[in-house]
């Protein structure tokens, strides 16, 4: 299971809901309340993710990776273009660049922090 700091879990043994406040080797530090206990990795389920607030790093960045990504698809469609490629070809090719280039630099860039426990 992939966690993250901020997390809502459960821990099996007592039913108790709190946030993950960290992680050590095969335990995880749940906070309940004003208190933060250690407990065995394998007690511990999912309930929540939490999530991040968008800022305006973040849109900024997410402009920046689709701008990238438009410019590259019509690079690369022109290319096949000059080629004698017909009309689906370079659409295709244009679309699946884009998307590519866009997905691929906000999974490097811009993806969650988990940590496999």
């Amino acid at each position: 299971m992939l966690l993250a700091i901020g997390d809502v879990v459960r821990d099996r043994q007592d039913d108790a809901l709190g946030t993950v406040a960290g992680m050590a080797s095969g335990v995880v530090l749940l906070r309940l309340n004003d208190a933060v206990r250690p407990v065995p990795s394998a007690n511990v389920e999912m309930v929540a993710r939490a999530v991040k607030p968008r800022t305006p790093a973040l849109d900024v960045a997410n402009l920046c990776f689709i701008a990238l990504g438009l410019i590259i698809g019509v690079v690369m469609g022109t290319a096949v273009a000059q080629l004698g490629g017909g009309t689906f070809l370079i659409a295709s090719v244009t679309f699946t660049s884009t998307v590519t280039v866009i997905s691929g630099l906000t999974g490097v860039f811009l993806r969650p922090r988990r940590i496999r426990v």
